[in-house]
């Protein structure tokens, strides 16, 4: 065979056994690896997922017919000349507690086995169902730290130690200090730390600042300056207490607890904020 033909064959033979060569791989640095995965997520437009805040538990139920609310007089009280609110001008916010939207409570009730909370005719109603001490509360509205809060409350009937008052400085729901007054004129301070309450005062109204019995109004307030915290009721200094349990801004609220009186009731009429001086 001429030896063209041979050169010929092996040229043939040579590149059908290059069509079953291995494909080269070619490997990617790890720099091109993380440029290639940060161009995937830009163009998926990855977002970091949020988690809403704590919402308090809310038993969804419809509102009962309302219950006749008693005729209390007087539903404020005067000033005095150490009224915060004498100095202290108008306040930043007031909330009227038309809807309960501040509280999480438009159009629903709070309820569990002791106690029964809704927003109703322009009043938070606060209900303790027994007679056994239990503390049932309600925080919301706006955080503050430092300043000025008050509310303005009215019972029905109560007796004894049947309690209620102000919640300030709540950062959770959860915790916060208390302000409470009893129906037979005591009150005090101190803090739920979350599985316990912690008592810092508790005093008799020896002046007769507060108003006792069924069916009394009584406006409730907290002057908070860092560590320090002072007591008003309708307008008159109560007491002063230094405590550093809760520096930071927190929700109000108010509590309740029957001692007394099963199904004592409490109105939360309006909470108003101010700045200090």
């Amino acid at each position: 065979m001429p030896k063209a033909i041979f050169v010929l064959l092996g040229l043939l033979l040579l590149t059908a056994l290059a069509c079953n060569l291995p494909v080269s791989t070619v490997r990617a640095t790890p720099d091109e690896i993380g440029t290639q995965v940060a161009q995937t997520l830009t163009q998926y437009a990855l977002q970091p997922t949020i988690t809403p805040p704590y919402t308090p538990p809310i038993h969804e139920t419809p509102l009962p017919s309302p219950s006749p609310t008693p005729e209390i007089l007087p539903t404020s009280t005067p000033t005095t000349a150490e009224d915060p609110r004498a100095h202290l001008g108008d306040p930043i916010y007031v909330d009227t507690l038309d809807s309960g939207r501040s509280f999480g409570l438009e159009g629903k009730i709070y309820e569990d086995e002791n106690t029964l909370i809704r927003v109703q005719s322009g009043s938070m109603i606060l209900t303790s169902k027994y007679a056994t001490g239990y503390h049932g509360w309600r925080t919301g509205g706006r955080k503050i730290q430092n300043g000025y809060v008050e509310g303005l409350f009215r019972t029905g009937d109560c007796a004894g130690q049947d309690t209620y008052g102000l919640i300030v400085r709540s950062p959770d729901f959860i915790r916060g200090y208390w302000f409470t007054l009893t129906c037979d004129g005591q009150y005090g301070f101190g803090y739920w730390d979350g599985e316990k309450y912690v008592n810092l005062l508790t005093q008799k109204d020896d002046r007769l600042i507060l108003r006792t019995g069924p069916e009394q109004t009584n406006r409730l307030g907290v002057w908070m300056e860092d560590n320090t915290f002072r007591l008003f009721a309708n307008g008159s200094f109560l007491s002063e207490i230094s405590n550093a349990q809760f520096l930071a801004e927190g929700y109000t609220g108010a509590v309740i607890a029957a001692h007394n009186t099963p199904g004592f009731t409490v109105f939360l009429d309006e909470i108003a904020y101010w700045n200090l001086p």
